[in-house]
Parts: C-alpha cells; structure tokens; sequence
C-alpha cells in the first residue's frame, strides 16, 4: 500500500503542476467543464486538473496514513 501511495502523490504532484500551469498561462481550449454535472457550476481545463490532482493528493494522504497504522498495528503484536 505504501508503494501505491507514493504513485499516488507522485501523480497528484504532477497533475497539480499541470493544472497550475494551465491556470496561470490562461490555457482555455475553447471548451468549458461542468463540474459535477451541474451545468450552472462550469470551470476550465485547469480548475478541473487541479480539483483532480488535490483529489489525488487527498487519497494518497489517506493511503499513506492507512499504512503507517497498518504497520503500528504490526509491531504492537
């Protein structure tokens, strides 16, 4: 788990950087996204990288944390 979890921020790392890019050289490929299916909530191509790249980041963190308890568990034994 812990191996996933590295894979897991390294992507998340890269997908915020891209997302970041995205919103500071105002990359706006002519299409917009609706975010969540609202269709009154629409967001560009960056804003929707970075929500998934701090997604990413979010279940990486929770996997990270899972295996440090994992492991405690473990050694408590």
């Amino acid at each position: 788990m812990k191996r996933a979890a590295l894979i897991f921020g390294v992507l998340a790392v890269l997908l915020l950087a891209d997302g970041t890019w995205m919103e500071l050289a105002n990359y706006q490929p002519g299409d917009q996204n609706p975010i969540f299916g609202n269709p009154h909530f629409i967001v560009s191509d960056g804003a929707t990288v970075l929500v998934a790249g701090g997604t990413l980041l979010i279940v990486a963190a929770v996997m990270w944390v899972a295996d440090a308890r994992r492991r405690q568990g473990y050694q408590r034994r």
